[in-house]
C-alpha cells in the first residue's frame, strides 16, 4: 500500500477533471489542483472534504507547468497519483487542419502531458509506487468523423502510457487511460453545437441522434467517471495498468 495520498490533477476544474478531483479528494487524498483558473473549486474541495490542496494555475501545454506541480507535489510529501487531464481540440474536419492546428494540439495533448509524467513519476518511484491515469476518449477505439485532432492524438497518448506501463511495471507503476463516451460537460455540448453547424440541423435533434446510438440510451454523468477514474488512480487498483478502459455506456460494442 502506497503510504502518501498525493494526487495532481491537470484540468481539475471543470468537468471530468473537477469530479475525479473530488472523489480523490473523498478517499483522502490531498491534491495539487491545476487549470487556467484553479482557486475556486479548490476552496470548495477544502471546505466540503477537509484535505490540503495546492493551486498550480496553467495550461498543461505550458513548459514550465510540469516543474511547478512537481513542487507543489513535493512539499505535500510526493505525489502516488496524476490526472492527466486538458481542453479539448479544435471540432474541424480533418482536411481543414492546417499545420499550427497540429502542432498546438499535439503540444497539449501529448507533449505537455508526458512531460509532467516525465517530472512526476521519480516522486512515485521514490515512494515505491503510483498511479497514473489519462483522461481519453471512445474515439482512440473508434474514431469519429469531425475531429481529427482529438481521434489521432489521444491515440498517441495513450500508445504512449502502454509503453511506460511496460517500462514502470517492475517499479510498481500502473499506468491507465479511461476514456469517456458521451458524457455530459460542456465538451459535449460544443461538440453537439458544432455538428448542429455542419449538418445545418438542430442541437436537440443532434442530442437525440447521439443518444439513439448508446445502449443505455443516456449520457454518462461526470460523479459515474470519476468514481472508477478514482479506483484507478488508488492503491484499490492492484492489478490493472497498460489500459485503455471506456465508460460509455456500451457505444463502442454497439457500433
Amino acid at each position: 500500500m502506497m503510504e502518501s495520498k498525493v494526487a495532481i490533477v491537470t484540468g481539475g476544474s471543470s468537468g471530468m477533471g473537477l469530479a475525479t478531483a473530488q472523489e480523490l479528494a473523498r478517499r483522502g487524498y490531498d491534491l495539487v489542483l491545476s487549470s487556467r483558473k484553479p482557486e475556486a473549486a479548490a476552496d470548495q474541495i477544502r471546505s466540503s472534504f477537509g484535505v490540503r490542496v495546492e493551486v498550480v494555475a496553467g495550461s498543461i501545454a505550458e513548459p514550465d507547468l510540469a516543474e511547478r506541480l512537481s513542487a507543489a507535489a513535493e512539499g505535500l510529501g510526493g505525489a502516488t497519483a496524476l490526472l492527466l487531464n486538458h481542453g479539448g481540440p479544435p471540432v474541424k474536419p480533418i482536411m481543414t487542419l492546417t499545420d499550427e492546428d497540429w502542432s498546438g494540439a499535439f503540444e497539449m495533448m501529448v507533449t505537455g502531458p508526458l512531460r509532467v509524467m516525465r517530472m512526476v513519476v521519480p516522486q512515485m518511484q521514490a515512494a515505491g509506487g503510483g498511479r497514473v491515469l489519462a483522461i481519453s476518449s471512445f474515439t482512440v477505439k473508434q474514431p469519429f468523423a469531425g475531429i481529427g485532432l482529438s481521434n489521432a492524438l489521444r491515440a498517441a497518448l495513450v500508445n504512449a502510457l502502454k509503453t511506460a506501463a511496460l517500462e514502470l511495471g517492475p517499479q510498481g507503476i500502473l499506468l491507465n487511460a479511461l476514456g469517456p463516451g458521451y458524457v455530459e460537460t460542456n465538451r459535449i455540448r460544443e461538440w453537439n453545437e458544432s455538428y448542429a453547424r455542419q449538418q445545418n440541423a438542430g442541437i436537440e435533434d443532434i442530442r437525440d441522434r447521439t443518444l439513439a446510438t448508446i445502449p443505455l440510451r443516456r449520457y454518462g454523468t461526470p460523479e459515474g467517471y470519476a468514481r472508477l477514474a478514482g479506483f484507478l488512480l488508488s492503491d484499490d487498483n492492484d492489478y490493472v495498468s497498460g489500459q485503455q478502459i471506456l465508460y460509455d455506456g456500451g457505444l463502442v460494442v454497439a457500433n
